[in-house]
């Protein structure tokens, strides 16, 4: 009698030692879930952040473009050596800077007249180094 009972007792450990080890891999898979997830989402949103401030030196970069172009008399504002670019020398040291980002305009067409500005993020990191968002516009 006291043998089965000892044999209902440990087959009762077991049981709950098996139930508490499922536990603790289902917990812990959350929480590495829930790690990752954040990451992600960490992530995603630096990539959101340094993209819109790329778009917006582009635009920043045309305005500036436009501003020498329609100057009167037009004129090389920040002396690059083309009225309508901006930084357009090859030298991304020089590049106009706003907080998170560089710019640079360059004329690609001159019939019609067709300007590309480049905004990139300010940051060495990967993948961001080598992030770019281009807008073109053709003036008339």
């Amino acid at each position: 009698m006291f043998r089965k009972q000892s044999r209902k007792r440990s087959n009762r450990r077991g049981v709950a030692i098996i139930a508490f080890v499922a536990a603790l891999l289902v917990i812990g898979s959350f929480a590495l879930w829930l790690f990752q997830m954040t990451a992600t989402t960490a992530l995603s949103s630096l990539s959101y952040y340094y993209g819109t401030s790329a778009f917006y030196a582009a635009e920043s970069g045309l305005e500036m473009a436009l501003r020498e172009l329609n100057a009167a008399p037009p004129s090389d504002l920040d002396s690059d050596g083309t009225i309508g670019t901006i930084s357009d020398n090859g030298n991304a040291s020089d590049d106009p800077a706003l907080t998170t980002a560089r710019v640079i305009v360059t004329k690609t067409s001159s019939t019609p007249p067709l300007y590309e500005a480049e905004g990139r993020p300010d940051v060495t990191a990967q993948p961001w180094a080598d992030f770019r968002r281009v807008i073109e516009i053709r003036t008339d």
